[in-house]
């Protein structure tokens, strides 16, 4: 038995859901299992449901229950909601999940992300070779599917430096550029919309399309690009806005792959915008982007530990980025390595117990019976977080 990303357009009586399907605002719309019935896939529709995972049988056909069976199944009268993730935000700060990774939800969570992956390089491939125009309620649908996998952001957090270790520089990036645009979204405007959450999302997701048009040699070079070769690496901003504009799709997403690698000071590229001339989601997805490049392998350097990059956001951040948007992610970073284990600088090997709120690089760490507090003991640092 298997299963397969269908369009619910597409979707057929009697065929069975391989997954919980959830609004775009995680509530569970129908669980793992159902049988669907044509009223079921209105309700779908209505609710802006554009894709669905279905089982399938070994040769890759839907499995299809039979009729006289559909009508002996009772017809789904309340549709379960999931509470409120905003609420989930606030009483689930201090846990932390690093120490219980359930096998079964990360498995699930792995499998429906490289999914996501899959699709992205597929609408990559058509949109710059082939002109197509992108079908952003798959994509959407691709990213909810692995958002309502997780608990709440830290839960999505630990999840994601699970994944840590793929060297991609384009698609699996895009993805995670994506999932934490939606998380500062989130965090930040708590009363977001869902259409305006969407196109943040899209921003993420599709930033570096561009990328595309960039010679491989130079995106997968091992060792320091030249002067020359970083000047034509930066192509993929104008690249990219100019491969979104020409789409019917929000002019901001566009714009965010022209500006994401602006700074609030002035000093990124390509036009040197400062804070007032750069629009929000561009400031967020800059946030994200970096991020995620600097704690992830590539195929020059080994991941940076992600205190370092927190600790270089805190150093330099405040004049780079929009700090609006920052601080609360960085909070929501620190937070997600409490109760995880790391190297110090000294060898020994510990575990992170307490974020210091006004040095999140610098946690209280503790090694056997002894408590390191990091803000106070500058000849200590960590060296790397064990996963």
């Amino acid at each position: 038995m298997g299963s397969k990303r269908i369009l619910t357009t597409r979707a057929q009586a009697g065929m069975v859901t391989a997954a919980d399907v959830y609004t775009s605002d995680t509530k569970l719309v129908i669980p793992k299992g159902t049988v669907l019935k044509d009223d079921i896939i209105a309700a779908l529709k209505e609710r802006s449901i554009f894709a669905i995972r279905i089982e399938t049988g070994d040769d890759g056909t839907a499995v299809s229950m039979p009729e006289e069976i559909r009508e002996e199944i009772q017809e789904i009268e309340e549709v379960p909601t999931l509470p409120d993730p905003g609420v989930m935000e606030t009483t689930s700060d201090n846990i932390h999940f690093a120490n219980a990774r359930e096998a079964d939800n990360f498995k699930e969570f792995k499998s429906l992300f490289m999914d996501s992956v899959d699709n992205l390089k597929d609408v990559f491939n058509n949109v710059v070779v082939n002109n197509d125009e992108i079908d952003t309620g798959l994509l959407l649908s691709d990213v909810k599917s692995v958002i309502a996998k997780g608990r709440n952001s830290i839960h999505i957090f630990d999840m994601l430096q699970c994944m840590r270790g793929y060297d991609d520089v384009t698609y699996v990036h895009c993805m995670n550029v994506a999932l934490l645009s939606n998380m500062i979204g989130r965090i930040v405007y708590p009363g977001i919309s869902h259409e305006e959450l969407d196109v943040l999302t899209l921003s993420g997701l599709l930033c570096d399309v561009g990328k595309m048009l960039v010679p491989e040699e130079i995106i997968m070079k091992k060792g320091r690009l030249s002067v020359s070769e970083y000047n034509i690496a930066k192509t993929h901003v104008f690249h990219g806005n100019n491969i979104l504009k020409r789409l019917n799709l929000d002019p901001r997403i566009a714009e965010v792959a022209m500006r994401h690698h602006e700074r609030c000071d002035g000093s990124g590229y390509p036009g040197g915008y400062r804070k007032d001339q750069i629009e929000e989601f561009s400031r967020i997805v800059a946030i994200a982007d970096v991020y995620d490049a600097m704690t992830s392998d590539r195929v020059y350097r080994e991941a940076i530990c992600p205190f370092d990059v927190i600790h270089m956001f805190e150093r330099e951040g405040i004049l780079k980025y929009d700090v609006k948007f920052l601080l609360p992610f960085l909070h929501k970073a620190a937070q997600a390595f409490v109760n995880s284990k790391v190297m110090l600088s000294n060898g020994e090997t510990g575990k992170v117990i307490m974020v210091n709120e006004k040095e999140l690089s610098k946690p209280v760490v503790q090694v056997k019976d002894d408590f390191y507090d990091l803000s106070k003991d500058n000849s200590i640092s960590i060296r790397k977080v064990l996963v």
